[in-house]
């Protein structure tokens, strides 16, 4: 405390300056790193805490991978360049970067399917944006906004499919939604909807490649599932880390079941549609197609050609791993803080265009003040901003 006091203290004000100058002058300093003792506490101490706890997860993978090997057979793909993957490939993908601003959450989402042939983009891609939509008082807005672009990634993917009629389609992400986008008790009425949403475009997408007999598969890259951690009683350990010492590149494991809440709710919701719930079973494995096992899952129509789409996904992959159908349609839908920064200095644009219009005044312009970042002023050359934690480049 005494050093804070100090510290305080020894900012020279040369004469008493109007309310807000003086928190002004002391926040353009410039910003020093944690406070000594804390800055000890996280990175000295702490850090040897933690090589204990990465030492005995080590020594509990190996136990675990050791039991594994005696359940789990890995299969080899038969990669061939010139085989499946050089068919028509449907990418599919979306992003998502909203704003927060004082008065509500405004999301900024999208999807995009390219079609990839002989290991190239042909035809434009297809594209659909989020409703332009605010939620003053959405509980958990960023979490509603990741709902809606897998909403539209469905939908994007099914009109690919009818539009090109493809081999494969390949999602950036799961077939079967994060069990984190279940809705809550706390959730408002809207997300409850835009949940049955996106189930249904999950299922309409299902029924679409069924019909024109178009191999599925959500490539997941980001996983948490411990299927196998369970099945072993660790539940600490993720399948993905614990299968990478049992897979070699190339090489596959054989699916299982995907069984929770969100399949679950897609059966029930099949059955009130007329899909039948036998239509929407979704099975899961693991393929290595770079440093660490990526998740696949796929329908059970799907199955029979399990062995082309794993050499699909092999014979394509980039550097990372990835399919180049995935690969490009990430690219074209990545919607950066960039972008967003660009959407947010637009809508200010035009609420300029309602003061000088009359319909609203400038004192109404507060209600695009950033929760996060950008502070905005009306100054007599024009829009002035600072730029604080989060600012525009």
């Amino acid at each position: 405390m005494a050093r804070a006091l100090t510290s305080f203290a020894s900012t020279s004000l040369a004469e008493p300056q109007p309310f807000g100058q003086v928190a002004d002058s002391l926040s353009n300093r410039p910003i020093p790193g944690p406070y000594s003792k804390l800055y000890n506490d996280l990175i000295d101490y702490g850090t040897e805490a933690l090589l204990s706890s990465l030492a005995r997860y080590a020594r509990e993978r190996r136990e675990a991978a050791s039991k594994l090997r005696e359940r789990v057979t890995p299969r080899r793909a038969n990669v061939v360049p010139e085989g499946p993957a050089a068919g028509r490939i449907v990418g599919a993908d979306a992003g998502r970067n909203g704003t927060s601003y004082k008065f509500a959450y405004v999301p900024l989402y999208g999807a995009v399917a390219v079609l990839v042939e002989d290991y190239a983009v042909r035809e434009e891609p297809l594209c659909i944006s989020g409703a332009p939509d605010i939620w003053p008082l959405e509980s958990d807005p960023e979490r509603r906004e990741s709902l809606l672009h897998m909403a539209l990634e469905y939908q994007v993917a099914r009109q690919a499919v009818e539009f090109w009629k493809p081999d494969f389609v390949l999602l950036d992400g799961g077939i079967i939604l994060n069990p984190r986008l279940q809705p809550r008790l706390q959730d408002s009425a809207g997300y409850e909807g835009d949940f049955f949403y996106a189930c249904t475009n999950a299922l309409d997408l299902l029924a679409a490649c069924k019909d024109r007999s178009v191999v599925l598969a959500g490539f997941v890259k980001r996983t948490q599932m411990n299927h196998y951690g369970r099945i072993l009683q660790a539940p600490n350990l993720r399948d993905a880390i614990l299968l990478n010492l049992l897979l070699k590149r190339g090489e596959y494991t054989d699916p299982f079941v995907v069984s929770n809440k969100v399949t679950a709710a897609y059966r029930r919701l099949a059955e009130d549609l007329g899909y039948g719930s036998d239509a929407v079973e979704v099975q899961s494995c693991y393929v290595k197609t770079a440093l660490i096992p990526y998740r696949v899952e796929m329908p059970r129509f799907s199955l029979p050609k399990v062995d082309e789409l794993i050499s699909v996904l092999c014979a394509a992959a980039d550097h990372e791993g990835i399919p180049y159908a995935i690969h490009e349609a990430d690219r074209l839908t990545r919607i950066t803080r960039p972008t967003s920064n660009i959407h947010s200095l637009v809508l200010f644009s035009r609420a300029l265009d309602l003061v000088r219009s009359g319909e609203i005044t400038s004192d109404d312009l507060d209600i695009l003040t950033l929760e996060h970042g950008q502070e905005w002023a009306i100054q007599p050359e024009g829009i002035g901003q600072r730029q604080t934690e989060a600012g525009l480049p």
